[in-house]
């Protein structure tokens, strides 16, 4: 199995790897920052666990785990926050939203 395509689900959100150059970073999106970019996405997740919802909004947000690692050049986990959705969000394109 591919390790930077893990995900799994945990009690507070979900959890998956990404590669960003040479490395490879543990990352946790909150429950909180999945539900806001469904919103964001008009992508009704009422009745959707936040690993459905995840899988769907994937293409997101394993860019924007990229950039952070890159950011922070450090070793530590990359937590994924309803603020990092919303300004990551704010800079999009308005016609690929």
């Amino acid at each position: 199995m591919d390790r930077t395509k893990a995900v799994r689900p945990t009690s507070d959100g979900v959890a998956f790897i990404v590669k960003a150059g040479e490395s490879v970073r543990d990352c946790f999106m909150s429950r909180e920052a999945i539900n806001t970019l469904s919103r964001l996405k008009n992508i009704d997740g009422s009745d959707a666990e936040p690993i459905e919802l995840f899988t769907v909004l994937e293409p997101f947000v394993r860019p924007l785990a990229q950039s952070r690692c890159i950011r922070t050049g450090t070793d530590s986990p990359i937590h994924i926050t309803p603020e990092d959705i919303s300004s990551a969000f704010e800079m999009m394109p308005s016609q690929v939203t």
